[in-house]
């Protein structure tokens, strides 16, 4: 709007801001200030230098008595009164008023303020009024609020004016008149926001900077920072696990193919392996045969009693190479399935016992207690009579192997009713539990005795090892039965076969039953085919008039193998030239060798109780033994077990099967290099010898000899009884030491070194010759002479004239 007597431009927004209608009058007044004429009121423009002003509104909140005014009905008169016409909704006319009655513009700005902050239209508990607030913390739920607020200005309340903002919300001012003091918000998410407001009096002087409060809605929990640090941990641990099971899964998968390719590999070189041993046991049966028929032949028309010996050696030890062979083709059978069961109905307790009492020879031989039970007397069930007499013959055989000398082995028969473990829904069953008291089977060890070829790796069981055909043959044949077989064991106090047999027939098939059977048959052929003992005590204690042909005294040979048969062949082999004791394990082996001291022992390696390593090992570290040359036998061919065999002191090492006359000759050879090293020890013994910077056990042995008898060289008394008891040996293990290093008796060592320390005193010449004799033991001066003389070769006088 243009006025021209003020040359200015009344900007529009002063307009806007009071009143938006049309202007249908304009009156200046006497001071030029413009008034003009609208529906509701009369605006008034109060002008300012540089074309600024202020625009008031006039109107019946101003004591205006009109709520409109009629149009083009304004004047003002001389005295500069303005008229102006106007009505009611009831009545009309018109007012007067003078300009100078009425007050200019309000152009104070109000202070803004927040009165009031509610949550969910309640009023929130502050700890503080919100005046003097800064700060409001909200939770994640109370994201509902309100707030209320109010311009201090009471010219005219009523057209106060507001404008709010929430940053982050709002885009831009909202604004809102004095009767909605208040600005609402809802749902709300998570954030700081500041709530800004500004407000103007009932002029439109605005309050630019308002109020202003920060708010901070907290997240909920599983939104907060910590939270989200564990869904990304737990998003990894998940990204992680799966990988891990994904590796995991392929690692298995790749382990299981490989353990199926390995199976497979296994398996088929289980059935090579399998194949092979059945065609070469086929090829095996036949010079068997040929071996056993002319054995058979030979021990019924030969009447020498040393070829007859020989010969049943042989023929026992061909049927263990049978049985062996027949035990392989039955495993082949049991395998390829072309093995079947011929059952009858039996008294399974007379067939037991009588089996057992087969073995009772064989008892008695080893000194074993072998006894027999059951809890009935007559028991039938369907049994394969050549399948039980396998079974039972490999568990006893096995328990007698392993039992000791003095050790029991029981067989019992239990008929009551036992679950059996092949056939569901069987009534019942018997047990047949074989017991023994041998060393037992190691823990880790029991589950694998009944797998094919499996042996333990205990290298003292020796020749009873076996080859890990037995039981599984055993394990096979009961299985045939419908039945099952278990094991028991504690390492050191024995073990407990326990085999299953189902009662009654309805397990069979028709084919595997055999009618017409006498229940009360027992094994019409039972032959144990296990070696019996010999008597291997054949040497004789009083070893003077052992004389060999050249009219020498033989020397003595300890041989130390479990294997009756092997321990026989040897010694048939050796008797004639030298006297030969035996010992069954390694532990009597040492027994006998500190007793009886020999000149040389042939050991086996594998054997029960103690193995020849322990027992090479013991004897070379015992000082009453340690000069022994020991030969080790042994299946054992391999580099690493004749290092191992020679690290253990151990003088010769022989693999098996061995050349008889071989051994011989080691024997021989051993015996002479121990004489050739009697006659140094001889020329070396002195009186007072001075200590070697090392020395060996048996010169270490002389020295302390030497010593003690030095010591006693003056006592008469001093026998060889006290030497013995001074030197922890008993008079023989005394006499044999001595005798094996010196060539020398232990009496004849004494005197010999009494008559060494007489020769120096003679030469010494500090006293006379019966003084002499005296002071080196002797009880007479004759007898002193006589003595000197046979080892010297002259008298005490003539060896000072010689000598001195």
């Amino acid at each position: 709007m243009y006025d021209p007597v003020l040359d200015s431009i009344i900007p529009d927004e002063f307009f806007n801001s009071n009143y938006d209608g049309g202007i249908y009058s304009v009156i200046r007044d006497s001071k030029g200030v413009l008034w003009m004429g609208v529906d509701v009121g009369l605006l008034t423009y109060y002008y300012q230098p540089k074309g600024s002003g202020t625009i008031k509104m006039v109107d019946y909140r101003s004591g205006m008595p009109f709520t409109f005014l009629t149009r083009n009905d304004f004047f003002r008169d001389s005295r500069g009164y303005i008229y102006q016409g106007g009505q009611t909704t009831t009545e009309g006319g018109f007012f007067r008023f003078h300009p100078d009655s009425i007050r200019g513009p309000n152009t104070k700005i109000p202070p803004v303020l927040l009165t009031n902050f509610n949550i969910n239209n309640n009023e929130y508990p502050l700890d503080s009024n919100i005046t003097h607030k800064k700060h409001i913390d909200l939770n994640y739920d109370q994201n509902f609020f309100s707030i209320e607020f109010s311009a201090l200005d009471y010219n005219g309340p009523e057209k106060n004016k507001y404008a709010y903002m929430l940053e982050g919300i709002d885009d831009d001012w909202v604004h809102t008149p004095s009767d909605r003091r208040f600005a609402n918000y809802t749902n709300i998410a998570p954030g700081q926001y500041t709530f800004r407001v500004i407000g103007s009096n009932n002029d439109a002087y605005w309050n630019e900077e308002g109020a202003a409060i920060q708010l901070h809605i907290h997240p909920p929990p599983w939104k907060t920072w910590w939270a989200y640090t564990l869904y990304g941990l737990a998003i990894i641990t998940l990204i992680i696990a799966w990988r891990r099971y994904d590796l995991k899964r392929h690692r298995l998968k790749q382990a299981l193919e490989v353990e199926q390719v390995e199976a497979e590999k296994l398996k088929e070189l289980d059935s090579m392996k399998s194949r092979f041993f059945a065609n070469i046991s086929h090829e095996f049966r036949t010079p068997l045969t040929l071996i056993l028929g002319p054995l058979e032949k030979l021990i019924g028309t030969t009447k020498d009693e040393k070829c007859i010996h020989d010969l049943n050696m042989m023929q026992r030890n061909a049927r263990r190479l049978q049985r062996l062979i027949n035990q392989l083709l039955n495993l082949s059978k049991l395998e390829a399935g072309e093995m079947k069961l011929i059952a009858g109905e039996r008294n399974i307790v007379s067939l037991v016992r009588g089996y057992v009492h087969s073995f009772e020879s064989l008892a008695k031989q080893k000194n074993i207690r072998l006894e027999f039970s059951s809890d009935e007397e007559r028991t039938l069930i369907y049994v394969d009579n050549d399948k039980i007499e396998k079974i039972l013959y490999n568990l006893l055989s096995n328990a007698f192997k392993f039992t000791p000398e003095g050790g029991e082995i029981t067989v019992s028969v239990v008929t009551h009713p036992v679950k059996a473990v092949y056939k569901e829904g069987t009534e019942g069953g018997i047990n047949i539990i074989i017991t023994d008291t041998g060393p037992g089977i190691p823990p880790d060890k029991v589950k694998y005795i009944f797998n094919r070829f499996y042996q333990t790796d205990d290298a003292s069981s020796g020749d009873q090892e076996g080859t890990g055909i037995g039981l599984a043959l055993t394990q096979e044949l009961v299985k045939l039965h419908r039945g099952d077989i278990l094991v028991e064991s504690n390492n050191g106090k024995g073990t407990s076969f326990t085999i299953t047999l189902p009662k009654g027939h309805e397990h069979l098939k028709a084919e595997e039953i055999l009618e017409n059977v006498d229940p009360e048959a027992v094994l019409s052929d039972i032959t144990t085919d296990v070696q019996l003992l010999e008597a291997i005590e054949r040497e004789t204690v009083d070893m003077p008039g052992k004389i060999n042909a050249a009219g020498e005294e033989k020397p003595f040979v300890l041989i130390v193998e479990d294997n009756d048969d092997l321990r026989s062949y040897i010694r048939s082999y050796l008797e004639d030239d030298y006297i030969v004791s035996e010992a069954i394990d390694g532990s009597l082996g040492v027994e006998k060798a500190i007793e009886k001291v020999p000149d040389l022992v042939v050991s086996d390696v594998m054997m029960p109780n103690m193995d020849g390593y322990e027992l090479c090992k013991k004897l070379k570290s015992d000082e009453r033994t340690s000069h022994i040359p020991v030969i080790l036998l042994t299946a054992k061919a391999t580099k690493e077990d004749k290092i191992e065999g020679l690290q253990t002191g151990a003088d010769d090492f022989l693999t098996k099967p061995f050349d008889p006359a071989e051994l011989q000759v080691r024997i021989r050879n051993l015996i002479e290099q121990r004489q050739k090293l009697r006659d140094y020890y001889l020329c070396e013994i002195k009186l007072s010898p001075c200590p070697a910077a090392t020395e060996s056990m048996d010169e270490l042995f002389l020295r302390k000899a030497v010593s003690l008898v030095e010591k006693n060289i003056a006592d008469a008394e001093f026998s060889v009884e006290q030497f013995g008891n001074n030197m922890a040996m008993s008079r023989m293990q005394l006499h044999r030491k001595i005798t094996a290093l010196t060539g020398q008796a232990a009496g004849e060592f004494i005197r010999n070194l009494r008559l060494q320390k007489a020769a120096e005193l003679i030469l010494s010449q500090t006293a006379t010759i019966a003084e002499i004799a005296y002071d080196t033991g002797f009880t007479s001066p004759s007898y002193f002479t006589e003595s000197f003389k046979n080892y010297f070769g002259k008298s005490p006088t003539n060896y000072l004239k010689d000598n001195g």
